[in-house]
C-alpha cells in the first residue's frame, strides 16, 4: 500500500549573489508517496534525504555555475559551496532540491510536490511538483545523479600550486545508506594468507 507523508525541512546555507555573501534560512515542505512495501528502504529514503540537506547543504554556499572565479576562490579557501545553474533565489534553489531529491530516493519513494522559502527572500513560499514543466529539470548536472554529491566542480590551474583538492563525498554504501536489495561487492584484501595442506601421499 502505498503511503502519502509531508516532512519539513529547516537549515542554514549562505548564497553568493550580486558580488555579495549572504546568509540564508531556509524552509522546505516536500510532499511523498512511497513506491515499495520494503519498510527497512523507508527508512533509509529518509535518511538519505536528511544526510543530503543536513550534511551537505548546511553551511554550504549556493553559488551561479558560470561565477567560476568565485568558485575558485571558495575552493582555495576550503569553503564549501554548491553550483547552481542559475542565480541561487529561492526558486532555482527550490527545483534543484526538488530534482536532487527525487534522484536520491532512486524511485523507492517520490517526491510529487515542494514548497520552499527562505528569510532573504521574505518568506514568500515557491512551489513545485510532479507536473511542473520547467526545462531547467532536465538540464544535466550534479541534481541528477543519486549519490549524495552537490557540486560537480572541477578545480582548474596551469601549475600544481593552483590544484585544490576537494572532500570526497562519501558514497551511500560508505554511509551505509545503501537499499534492502543491494548487491555489496566481495571485499578484497592485499593481506596474504598461507595455508599448510596435508600431503598427500597415495
Amino acid at each position: 500500500m502505498n503511503v502519502r507523508l509531508e516532512y519539513d525541512l529547516t537549515w542554514r546555507s549562505a548564497i553568493w549573489f550580486e558580488n555579495c555573501l549572504q546568509l540564508n534560512g531556509y524552509t522546505a515542505t516536500i510532499s511523498m508517496i512511497t513506491n515499495t512495501s520494503v519498510s527497512k528502504d523507508h527508512t533509509t529514503c529518509m535518511d538519505r534525504i536528511n544526510h543530503f540537506v543536513y550534511h551537505e547543504l548546511v553551511n554550504t554556499v549556493f553559488v551561479h555555475q558560470e561565477d567560476r572565479e568565485q568558485m575558485q576562490l571558495l575552493a582555495a579557501a576550503g569553503i564549501k559551496f554548491t553550483p547552481l545553474p542559475e542565480q541561487p533565489i529561492d526558486q532555482i534553489v527550490g527545483l534543484v532540491l526538488y530534482c536532487k531529491l527525487n534522484a536520491i530516493v532512486e524511485d523507492r519513494m517520490h517526491v510529487t510536490a515542494m514548497a520552499i522559502q527562505s528569510e532573504l527572500g521574505d518568506n514568500i513560499r515557491y512551489l513545485h511538483s510532479e507536473h511542473e514543466d520547467a526545462v531547467l529539470m532536465d538540464r544535466p548536472g550534479w541534481w541528477q545523479d543519486s549519490n549524495p554529491a552537490h557540486n560537480n566542480f572541477k578545480q582548474t590551474g596551469n601549475s600544481k600550486k593552483q590544484v585544490v583538492k576537494l572532500n570526497r563525498t562519501p558514497s551511500w554504501r560508505e554511509l551505509e545508506l545503501d537499499w534492502s536489495d543491494a548487491q555489496r561487492p566481495t571485499i578484497e584484501s592485499n593481506t596474504v594468507v598461507f595455508a599448510k595442506f596435508p600431503i598427500d601421499e597415495n
